[in-house]
C-alpha cells in the first residue's frame, strides 16, 4: 500500500481507496488505464512524466493519440478531487508532461514500491521462473544464444511470465524483442506462422527499416513472404530468387538472419502456443537449436503439452530430443501454492510452511486447483455472491471457510458463463460473433458473424476492454489484413471457447459463412492466399465443402512455395477428409486430385513413400475412370521404380502406353506417349522406332488447347534432343517451355514442378558442354549446384556435381573429378535404407568418374578396379541410364587395357564401343568410338585400318556440332596419316585438331584451372 492523505493506492488489487472520516473506506471510480498512469506518477513521484515516457511505458506497440493521456488525466483529477490550477497531488506542466507532488507514505511493511508495468497485475508465485529467464537472456546478450520452452496448461500463467520478461527488457533500447502466436485452427497449416508474425512486428518497429535490408540480402525466401515489408525495387528480384529453393533453404536463411540480427542487437523472440504451431515452424526451432552461432538470441516457445501430446504434434518429441542433447531449457509452470495464493490476497510474501491462518487461500487453491486463471475466476464469484470483498488491506473472506456452502463452479466454463451473463444482449452476440472468427479477430470479419454494424461492434469491443472484460486490444499483426479495423482477442482461448459452445450448430454454420463472405469481400480472388486457411476453415464449419477445398487447394500451394512439403502434406490430409462430404462424383475426384499432389511432393523429394503413395493414386483414378490422372500416376510411379528397380519400371511405363489409348483427348494421349518413350530411353535404352513415335506425337499435342501440356512435354522431348546431338536445339527448347512453366505453375497443381527444374539445371549446361561452351557450362553447373545446395535440395547438389565431372573430364582436370566423387560420397552408402543413402544410378556413375580420373592420371589398376565394379552392378542390378553410360565405360575398359599394352583386351572393349555408339544417335560418342579403334589400330602398326576407322569418325560427325570429340580424331588422323607417310595431310589434320582444341579452351578465361589442364593435356 502507499498512502496519499486521503487516499490509498492498493497495488495489489490495482485501485484506490479514499479514507473517509468515519473511518470506512471507499474505492474511487477508475478505469484500468487511468489507474496505470496513477500508479506510474506515484512510483515516479517527483519527476517530471512526459506525454512520450507514458505512451512508451503503457501503451507499448499500440499507437495512441496524445489526446487520450488527457482524457485519462482529467479522470483521475476529478477522481482525486484535485484542482489543476492549484493542484495538490498532480501538477501539469504544460507541453510537456505530468509530475506527482502529494508526500507518500509506503505502508504494509514495504520499504519501496514496485513497479507493475503494463497492467499485468499481481505477479505471485513466479519469481524464480522470471529470475531464470532473465539469467538465460544474460547468457544470450553474451553470445550463448538460447532455446527456451514454457510449458504449462491453460491458464497457469505462461503469457503473464513471458509479459513480465518482455517488460523487464522495456527501458533496455538496445534490445529487440518481438512476439508471435500461432492462431488455432487455421494456424497450424499457414507454414511459419508465428515466425512471420514476430518478423513482421520487427519491421514495423523503431529498427524496421534495417531489418527490412536484413531480410532482402539475408533471407529473401523470408522476405518474398512478406513483401508488405519489403521496399518495391526489391521485390521483382525476390521473385526471381526463390525460384526452385527447397525447404532447407527457408530454416538455413532464418538461422543466419536472426544470426546477423542478433549479433547488432541482443534478440528476444517469444512464440505462444506452439502447441498451435505448423510443423515448418517446429523445424525452424530444431534448426536454430542445432545452428552453431554466436549470435545474441534468447526464443522462447509456450505451449500445453496436454494438447500437444493429444494430437502428438512434433513439437514433443522436438523438446525432448533437444533436452537430451542439451539444446534447450524448459521451464514448466505448476499451480500457485497456497503460500502463492496467500500472498496475492494479502499483497505480501507467504511461507508455504505456515499454512494459511483463516484458510481463505486454501479455500481458493481447493476451488481453483493453484491455476492462476480458475483463481481469478473464483474470486470473482465469491464477491458476486457477497462472500468475499478486497479491501485496501487485502482480501477478506465473511464467512469461516468451513461455512461456505456455495456451489463453486468446479470447471471455469461454468464460471465464464456466470460471468457471461452479466454481459448485454448485445456484448454476448458480438463476443459470439468473434468466437468464429478466432482467438484474435477484428471486426472486419467478426462484425458480420454476429450480425452486427463494424461500427457498434467495435463499440462494444472497446467499451468490454475498458472494463478489461474477457478480450483485449491487439497490436497490429498479420491478422489485421491491412485495414484500418482494430484488432482484438480474447484474454485466454477459454473464454473463445466458452461463447463458441453457446450457440448451437446452425447458428454457428451460419456465424462462419458470414465470416468467410466478409473475409472474401476484402480481398480480390488473386489477393487471398495469405487468409486461404482462414477461409477453408470457415467455409468447412460452415459445411460448405466445395469452396472449403477451393481455399485449401490455395493453401497448399502457398505451404509449397514456402517450401514446407511437410505442412503441404498436412493440408492435404485435411482436404482429404473434407471430401469425404462431397457427393459420390465429385468426391473421387478431389480424393484423386488431393492423392495425386501428395504422390508428387513426395516424388520431388525422392522419399521412399512414393511408390505407395503412386500406387494408391493409380488404383482410385481407374476405379473411377480418371484415365489422364491414371497415367500420370503410372508415370510417377514408373519414376519411382527407375531408382532401384529397372524390370519394374519398364514393365509400368509399356502398361501406361496401353493405357493411353483410352485418354480423354489426343493431347492428353500425346503427353503420355511422349512421357512413356522418354522414360522408356532412359530405362531400356535407345531404341530407333520410338523416336519417330515420339516426334509424331508433337502434331496433336502442339495443336491443343492447352499450353501448358505442351510445355511440360517439350521439356521432357528436349532429352530426346539432348541425346540425338541436338544440342542446341534441346537448350533452346528447354528453355522457353520451362520460363512459360514457371509462369503459369499456379494455374496448374498436377505439374510436378521440382522435376521441370531439376530438367532445365541439368539440360542447360550439358547441352553448353557438348557444344563445347567450357566456359559457359562452367558456370550455369556451378550457378544450379550452388542454388540447390543453397535450397537445402542435396540430392540435385551432389547430382550436378558428378555430372560436372564430366566438364573436367573433357578438359583433362583428372584431380578435380576425384575430389568432387569424394565429396559426394561423404558419408553415404549404396544401400538402401542407411540413413544417407545414395541411389544406384548415381553410386554407379560416381564409380565411374572415379575410374576414369585414375585412367587419366596413370593410376591404371585401381581405374580398371573400379570400372570393373561399374559392369558387374550394370549386369546384376540394372537401373535407369545404365545403357548411356555403358558407353563412357566400355571406353575406359579400353583406354585400361591400353596402357597396359593388352592390345587384344583393348580391341574387344574398342569394338563393343563401336557397337554400342553406332545403335544410338549420340554423334559425339560415336566419334570417340572410331577415334579409339583408330587409336589401338595406330598401336598396333596398321595404318590403313587406323585410316579407315577415322574416316568412320568424320562421317559420323560431320553435320552435327560435336567439338568435343572433333579435335582428337584430327589429331588421331595426324598420327595415322604420318604412319602411312601422307605428310601433308598428316600436318593438316595436325593443324586443324590445334585449332580445334584451341577454340575449345579460348571459352575459358586465360588464368581458369581447367584450361591450364586442357591446354597441358
Amino acid at each position: 500500500m502507499i498512502d496519499f492523505p486521503p487516499f490509498r493506492l492498493d497495488r495489489v488489487n490495482r485501485c484506490v481507496w479514499e479514507c473517509t472520516p468515519d473511518g470506512a473506506s471507499r474505492k474511487l471510480t477508475l478505469t484500468p488505464r487511468a489507474y496505470d498512469m496513477l500508479q506510474y506518477l506515484i512510483e515516479h513521484a517527483g519527476r517530471l512524466i512526459t506525454h512520450d515516457e507514458f505512451l512508451n511505458a503503457l501503451w507499448q506497440n499500440v499507437h495512441v493519440q496524445p489526446e487520450v493521456l488527457k482524457a485519462h488525466m482529467l479522470t483521475i483529477r476529478t477522481a482525486l478531487g484535485d484542482d489543476p490550477a492549484r493542484p495538490s497531488f498532480i501538477e501539469t506542466q504544460r507541453g510537456r508532461g505530468y509530475r506527482f507532488i502529494a508526500p507518500l507514505h509506503i505502508g504494509s511493511g514495504t520499504a519501496t514500491p514496485r513497479t507493475h508495468k503494463r497492467g499485468h497485475g499481481a505477479f505471485v508465485g513466479r519469481t524464480p521462473q522470471l529470475t531464470r529467464l532473465q539469467t538465460l537472456f544474460e547468457e544470450a546478450r553474451n553470445g550463448a544464444s538460447r532455446i527456451v520452452f514454457v510449458a504449462g496448461e491453460p491458464g497457469i500463467g505462461k503469457t503473464t511470465l513471458v509479459s513480465r520478461f518482455l517488460d523487464s527488457l522495456a527501458g533496455e533500447v538496445t534490445v529487440l524483442t518481438s512476439l508471435g502466436r500461432c492462431v488455432e485452427g487455421y494456424g497450424g497449416t499457414e507454414p511459419y506462422y508465428p515466425v512471420l508474425d514476430a518478423l513482421t512486428q520487427l519491421t514495423r518497429g523503431e529498427a524496421g527499416p534495417m531489418i527490412s535490408r536484413s531480410l532482402v540480402s539475408i533471407a529473401p525466401t523470408w522476405a518474398f513472404q512478406m513483401l508488405g515489408s519489403v521496399p518495391q525495387q526489391y521485390r521483382a528480384d525476390l521473385q526471381r530468387q526463390v525460384i526452385g529453393a527447397a525447404s532447407g533453404r527457408m530454416l538455413r536463411e532464418i538461422c543466419e538472419f536472426l544470426e546477423a540480427l542478433s549479433l547488432e542487437r541482443p534478440l528476444a523472440l517469444v512464440f505462444e502456443d506452439l502447441h498451435w504451431s505448423d510443423y515448418s515452424t517446429v523445424d525452424m526451432l530444431s534448426a536454430l537449436a542445432r545452428h552453431r552461432s554466436n549470435g545474441r538470441l534468447m526464443v522462447i516457445a509456450t505451449y500445453r503439452p496436454e494438447d500437444a501430446e493429444a494430437v502428438q504434434h512434433p513439437l514433443c518429441r522436438l523438446n525432448r530430443d533437444l533436452g537430451l542433447q542439451k539444446l534447450c531449457h524448459d521451464i514448466v509452470l505448476e499451480p500457485l501454492t497456497e503460500g502463492a495464493i496467500a500472498e496475492y490476497l494479502t499483497g505480501s510474501p507467504h511461507d508455504d510452511r505456515l499454512g494459511s491462518p483463516d484458510g481463505f487461500a486454501q479455500l481458493v487453491r481447493e476451488r481453483s486447483g493453484g491455476n492462476p486463471l480458475f483463481m481469478v475466476a473464483t474470486l470473482d464469484h465469491l464477491v458476486e455472491q457477497g462472500i468475499a470483498q478486497s479491501t485496501p488491506e487485502g482480501w477478506k473472506l465473511h464467512l469461516s471457510p468451513s461455512e461456505v456452502r456455495l456451489e463453486v463452479p468446479l470447471t471455469l466454463n461454468q464460471v465464464i458463463e456466470h460471468r457471461i451473463q452479466r454481459l448485454t444482449a448485445d456484448q454476448q452476440r458480438a463476443l459470439e460473433g468473434a468466437s468464429v472468427a478466432g482467438l484474435a479477430f477484428s471486426a472486419a470479419t467478426a462484425a458480420p458473424a454476429a450480425g452486427l454494424s463494424q461500427e457498434h461492434f467495435e463499440d462494444i469491443c472497446e467499451a468490454l476492454c475498458r472494463q478489461e472484460s474477457f478480450i483485449r486490444r491487439e497490436p497490429s499483426s498479420t491478422l489485421d489484413y491491412g485495414l484500418a479495423a482494430r484488432t482484438y482477442a480474447f484474454r485466454h482461448t477459454m473464454y473463445r471457447q466458452t461463447f463458441y459452445d453457446r450457440q448451437g450448430l446452425l447458428r454457428t454454420a451460419r456465424s462462419h459463412l458470414r465470416a468467410a463472405e466478409a473475409l472474401e469481400a476484402l480481398f480480390a480472388p488473386d489477393e487471398r492466399g495469405g487468409v486461404a486457411a482462414e477461409l477453408a476453415q470457415h467455409f468447412a464449419a460452415a459445411k460448405h465443402w466445395e469452396r472449403a477445398l477451393g481455399y485449401l487447394r490455395i493453401a497448399i500451394q502457398t505451404a509449397k512455395k514456402r517450401l514446407a512439403y511437410n505442412d503441404a502434406l498436412a493440408v492435404i490430409d485435411r482436404a482429404l477428409m473434407l471430401a469425404t462430404n462431397l457427393p459420390d462424383e465429385a468426391r473421387a475426384a478431389a480424393e484423386t486430385e488431393f492423392l495425386e499432389g501428395r504422390a508428387s511432393i513426395f516424388a520431388a523429394a525422392h522419399d521412399s513413400r512414393t511408390r505407395e503413395a503412386c500406387e494408391q493414386l493409380a488404383e482410385r483414378a481407374a476405379q473411377h475412370g480418371l484415365i489422364d490422372i491414371q497415367s500420370r500416376a503410372l508415370m510417377s510411379l514408373a519414376y519411382a521404380f527407375s531408382w532401384r528397380d529397372q524390370a519394374r519400371c519398364s514393365q509400368i511405363i509399356d502398361e501406361t502406353l496401353v493405357l493411353a489409348e483410352r485418354q480423354t483427348t489426343p493431347q492428353q494421349q500425346a503427353r503420355t506417349r511422349i512421357s512413356c518413350y522418354v522414360w522408356r530411353m532412359w530405362v531400356r535404352g535407345w531404341r530407333a522406332e520410338d523416336i519417330p513415335r515420339c516426334e509424331a506425337a508433337l502434331v496433336p499435342l502442339r495443336a491443343g488447347d492447352d499450353p501448358c501440356t505442351t510445355a511440360w512435354s517439350l521439356c521432357e522431348y528436349s532429352m530426346v534432343l539432348m541425346v540425338s546431338s541436338r544440342y542446341q536445339e534441346a537448350q533452346d527448347t528447354i528453355l522457353a517451355n520451362y520460363r512459360f512453366l514457371i509462369e503459369n505453375e499456379e494455374n496448374r497443381p498436377e505439374f510436378n514442378m521440382a522435376r521441370a527444374t531439376w530438367m532445365v539445371h541439368l539440360g542447360v549446361p550439358w547441352a553448353l558442354l557438348y557444344l563445347g561452351e567450357f566456359g559457359r557450362a562452367q558456370h550455369e553447373f556451378d550457378k544450379a549446384i550452388k542454388m540447390f545446395a543453397h535450397n537445402g535440395n542435396q540430392y540435385g547438389a551432389d547430382t550436378l556435381t558428378l555430372y560436372r565431372c564430366w566438364l573436367q573430364f573433357h578438359t583433362m582436370d583428372f584431380e578435380a573429378m576425384l575430389q568432387s566423387c569424394a565429396q559426394v560420397l561423404a558419408g553415404k552408402s549404396p544401400e538402401p535404407g542407411s540413413g544417407k543413402s545414395i541411389l544406384p544410378a548415381e553410386y554407379r556413375l560416381c564409380l565411374l568418374l572415379t575410374g576414369l580420373a585414375r585412367l587419366g592420371l596413370g593410376d591404371t589398376r585401381p581405374a580398371r578396379d573400379a570400372l570393373t565394379q561399374v559392369l558387374r552392378l550394370m549386369d546384376t542390378q540394372p537401373v535407369i541410364f545404365d545403357w548411356y553410360w555403358r558407353v563412357p565405360l566400355e571406353w575406359g575398359l579400353a583406354g585400361a587395357a591400353l596402357a597396359d599394352r593388352d592390345l587384344d583386351t583393348a580391341l574387344a572393349h574398342a569394338d563393343r564401343l563401336v557397337e554400342l555408339a553406332t545403335r544410338i544417335e549420340e554423334r559425339t560418342w560415336q566419334g570417340f568410338a572410331w577415334e579409339l579403334r583408330a587409336r589401338i589400330a595406330c598401336e598396333q602398326h596398321d595404318a590403313g585400318h587406323a585410316l579407315h576407322c577415322v574416316q568412320h569418325a568424320l562421317d559420323a560427325t560431320r553435320g552435327y556440332q560435336t567439338p568435343l570429340v572433333d579435335w582428337r580424331i584430327h589429331r588421331t588422323a595426324a598420327r595415322a596419316c604420318e604412319m602411312a607417310g601422307d605428310l601433308q595431310s598428316a600436318e593438316r589434320h595436325a593443324l586443324l585438331g590445334k585449332s580445334m582444341k584451341d577454340a575449345l579452351a579460348a571459352t575459358l578465361p586465360p588464368g581458369h584451372c581447367l584450361r591450364e589442364t586442357f591446354e597441358a593435356s
